[in-house]
């Protein structure tokens, strides 16, 4: 009966083998889509927006076979979805599952929103720091702006 029910349930397929992100804020889906760029894979990837979850109100679910992840690829994905939960899987199983975890230094993959910092007027590469993770806060160690989640922007 519980694996029917099972059944009734699971509305994205499974993978043999790859990544399963999975608790992803709804809003955030498609930008993660973006930062891992997987408009342009040739391997299968399922995409699942404002899903029914037990923990949250609605959720986002991404599914990449045959791909794992970096850990550059993890902590982007951390700055803009705090809850995701990393799955890796191997013949059809789950072997190790993670949550995400805000790295405290975020170097070249956000951009200042200062038009007079010296990463946007000379081409430094940027880095930004861990301020507060509720509200998420990051500042940009050259002209100290403070970006709030809603303010940060990929390169």
């Amino acid at each position: 009966m519980k694996e029917e029910i099972l059944k009734k349930e699971r509305t994205i397929n499974l993978i043999q083998n790859g990544t399963v992100i999975d608790h992803i804020d709804s809003d955030t889906v498609f930008k993660i889509v973006r930062i891992l760029d997987l408009e342009s894979s040739n391997d299968e990837v399922l995409i699942g927006v404002n899903m029914m979850s037990h923990q949250f109100q609605r959720k986002g679910i991404i599914k990449i076979e045959n791909r794992y992840l970096s850990k550059e690829d993890v902590d982007k994905i951390s700055i803009f979805s705090s809850n995701a939960t990393i799955n890796i899987i191997k013949n059809y199983a789950v072997v190790e599952k993670y949550k995400v975890e805000i790295p405290k230094v975020v170097d070249r993959v956000l951009k200042c929103s200062n038009p007079n910092c010296v990463t946007n007027l000379e081409g430094t590469p940027t880095r930004f720091v861990l301020h507060k993770k509720e509200p998420l806060t990051f500042i940009c160690k050259f002209c100290e702006r403070r970006l709030l989640k809603n303010d940060l922007e990929l390169l």
